[in-house]
């Protein structure tokens, strides 16, 4: 929010955008995919094009980035054709269903309306994934270690580590830190599929999906099974199989707030 503003009450450059222009996240089953683009804007103001040297963001029809949502920080990686080469930093969502790359000009020239191809750096991708996927098994077992009351109150996601907020009344003891880090190996090590389908909200709660409580859903949702250990509705990107993560490691566990507590955790190489 600092460094983009685009949540912020002043007019930024991103409210002056057509508001038909919107684009569509195509990145659920591909890092790579060729698209147009539609709008190009430096720090302060729309221009026809960008220039080496130059910071800015694109916005294309189509995009394989997952933009910041969810607690899941957006994706990095390279929009580019033969003669032009843009580095994404970040990835941010954008009033009216628009997903804005935000990042600088390192080679030539990109100019509105050129086919690009993006390209998302796929080992950022993976280890955030890993993490994600993590925290779904990680609610789970707190569930199973603790009891039903414990609900997500929270989460971030990034390629270094997962943290989770949840509902606990006290600080959890060694042994059931122990429990919990075990039980969530465990279904690492047992090499599950993760499922992803799109459903509607009923027939989700039907299969047993936990959503957020007080979150609004659409009429679709995607609905991420993990085998009969965990079945939570979330629109982030996950790993195919729970095997992926590797291992999770429980870093630490504090209080954040009155009757909340957090967990930060890591998973495979991190």
């Amino acid at each position: 929010r600092k460094t983009t503003n685009y949540m912020g009450a002043d007019v930024t450059v991103y409210q002056s955008i057509d508001p038909s222009v919107t684009s569509k996240f195509v990145g659920y089953d591909k890092l790579v995919s060729d698209s147009k683009i539609l709008v190009l804007t430096t720090e302060d103001e729309i221009v026809e094009a960008l220039t080496d040297g130059q910071n800015g963001t694109i916005i294309t029809e189509e995009t394989p980035f997952y933009g910041t949502m969810g607690g899941q920080q957006g994706d990095i990686g390279v929009i580019e054709t033969e003669s032009g080469s843009f580095t994404v930093k970040d990835t941010i969502h954008l009033q009216g269903g628009k997903i804005g790359h935000v990042g600088t000009m390192t080679k030539g020239m990109l100019t509105q309306g050129e086919t690009v191809t993006l390209k998302v750096d796929e080992k950022n991708r993976q280890l955030t994934s890993k993490n994600h996927s993590a925290t779904h098994v990680l609610q789970k077992a707190l569930r199973m270690v603790l009891g039903s009351h414990v609900e997500q109150a929270g989460s971030y996601v990034d390629e270094h580590r997962c943290r989770f907020d949840f509902t606990h009344f006290s600080a959890l003891t060694k042994d059931e830190l122990a429990k919990v880090e075990a039980l969530v190996n465990a279904h690492i090590l047992a090499g599950v599929p993760v499922v992803t389908t799109v459903t509607d909200p009923e027939s989700a709660k039907k299969a047993g999906a936990m959503a957020l409580f007080g979150e609004k859903y659409g009429d679709k949702v995607r609905m991420v099974k993990m085998g009969d250990f965990s079945t939570e509705l979330c629109g982030g990107t996950h790993l195919d199989n729970t095997a992926k993560a590797g291992l999770f490691k429980i870093i630490s566990e504090s209080s954040v707030a009155a009757g909340v507590r957090r967990i930060e955790g890591a998973t495979g190489l991190g």
